[in-house]
């Protein structure tokens, strides 16, 4: 709304630059039409003025807002994942509000961020010999680029999500375990710089049973791959473990993340978005989502049509 009023200003402004030219350039008419050139100038001052005051108002509305929203978030959020686990998918690039204050607000609600994977800009598959090396690792026998990018994120999603349901047991082959199959999944990814691991213990699960999951991304910059059809991917596959999924960005990001889980017809019945990822409303909403019993259907929230600002408040 601020960006708007500016842009109001600007044109009145261009105008009124305009209207004093024409004046000082055709002086020659004589005084009726330079008395209403003069009294359209006032008139156009005087709105301008308004403007800038209207301005001057909701930019100090918005302050306040946020103030409040800010000094609220840890009393809304405080306790309500006192024991959760989290796995926490990060885009390479995302604004550094979504991401700190994801962590934040997460840990803040007594959440465990076990694992943080951070999908990188190799992702891209600039070249044949990159995205040879991607298919190998994921096992993918496809050719177009674009498909062994969709098998690397199933292998994501799909590892995970098995781990989630039915925690650590064998893999489908019946040799080995599930949770160092994953484990080696992600080495040989991160070894070749698809991505990057960060966990809160060398000794714990990378996904334990029952985990919740978080995508978080979003920035004001060019998608740094086909980022949209890989969440869409990835989101699909980690619902499988019957478990929250959530998607998260920043509202100025023109990624287009949350809007293409809420325009796919089966993904958005199951995946919650979150599209204020870097506010403290959007801290709050993504604590609330993940508070709710898995059985409750998943919810889409920020300042856009087809959403609300936070989910309903808890019974408590």
């Amino acid at each position: 709304m601020i960006d708007f009023r500016y842009l109001v200003v600007t044109i009145i402004s261009i105008f009124l630059a305009l209207t004093v030219g024409i004046m000082l350039g055709a002086g020659f008419v004589g005084d009726p039409l330079a008395r209403d050139l003069e009294n359209r100038i006032d008139t156009v001052t005087s709105q301008v003025n308004e403007q800038r005051e209207q301005i001057d108002l909701l930019r100090a509305q918005n302050e306040a807002l946020t103030e409040w929203a800010q000094a609220a978030e840890p009393w809304a959020t405080d306790g309500r994942l006192n024991g959760r686990d989290v796995v926490l998918f990060i885009i390479d690039g995302a604004d550094g509000g979504v991401i700190d204050g994801s962590i934040g607000a997460l840990e803040g609600a007594g959440a465990n961020v076990v694992t943080q994977i951070t999908l990188r800009t190799k992702f891209a598959l600039e070249s044949g010999p990159e995205a040879d090396q991607l298919a190998t690792i994921v096992e993918s026998v496809q050719r177009e680029h674009t498909d062994v990018l969709m098998d690397a994120a199933g292998a994501l999603g799909g590892g995970a999500a098995s781990l989630a349901l039915e925690g650590d047991g064998p893999t489908e082959s019946g040799e080995g375990s599930a949770q160092v199959a994953y484990s080696e999944l992600l080495r040989l990814l991160e070894d070749e710089d698809f991505i990057s691991v960060v966990r809160n213990s060398d000794e714990g699960e990378v996904v334990p049973n029952e985990s919740s999951f978080v995508i978080a991304g979003g920035n004001a910059t060019t998608r740094p791959f086909e980022v949209n059809a890989f969440i869409g991917r990835l989101s699909a596959e980690l619902v499988a473990g019957e478990t929250d999924v959530v998607v998260t960005e920043s509202s100025s990001s023109q990624w287009g993340m949350v809007t293409a889980i809420r325009e796919d017809d089966e993904i958005n019945e199951t995946v919650s978005t979150v599209g204020t990822g870097e506010s403290a409303l959007g801290h709050v909403a993504l604590v609330l989502v993940l508070n709710e019993p898995p059985a409750n259907p998943p919810g889409h929230f920020g300042t856009g049509d087809g959403t609300r600002p936070l989910p309903d408040p808890p019974e408590d």
